[in-house]
């Protein structure tokens, strides 16, 4: 897969998956379906900023 799409669709899925979590309704307790959530959005902001680096890297060589 070219490197700009895989950016691409990690952007749009992170920014999905922060929308997603939003709608959720907010309470004291913490469900397994909002620790999913902030566990996804975690990995895919991970894998997003990798790639992002990863661009600056091959940039500066």
């Amino acid at each position: 897969m070219n490197r700009n799409k895989r950016r691409i669709i990690f952007a749009v899925m992170f920014m999905l998956s922060v929308g997603n979590f939003s709608r959720i309704q907010g309470n004291e307790n913490i469900r397994t379906i909002q620790f999913i959530s902030i566990f996804v959005m975690g990995m895919l902001f991970g894998l997003l900023l990798k790639e992002i680096i990863d661009a600056i890297r091959n940039k500066q060589q």
